[in-house]
């Protein structure tokens, strides 16, 4: 029984750190795009596959209880929304 404890704690921990590099993912590239207010090589395409990625994983994660699923795709997806924002901003 513990043996079995120690690997849902250590799949957590993977869990949760995967979605801390995954949250932070997109902040250097949001950073840069208000600095530069450059966007013409960013596509639509790109954001739009990334939102879609997100919700399926979202969904994903809910189904399972998954909360570092959920966490991550949660704010990858707003932050792909505001990032869809300054792209339509400042195209």
């Amino acid at each position: 029984m513990e043996s079995q404890n120690n690997s849902v704690t250590i799949a957590e921990t993977f869990g949760y750190c995967g979605a801390a590099c995954l949250t932070i993912t997109l902040i250097p590239q949001i950073s840069h795009t208000i600095k530069t207010k450059r966007v013409a090589d960013i596509s639509y395409g790109f954001i739009s596959l990334q939102i879609v990625t997100c919700i399926l994983f979202l969904i994903y994660g809910i189904m399972l209880v998954e909360k570092p699923l959920i966490i991550a795709n949660g704010a990858v997806f707003v932050q792909l929304l505001f990032f869809l924002g300054l792209k339509i901003k400042y195209n």
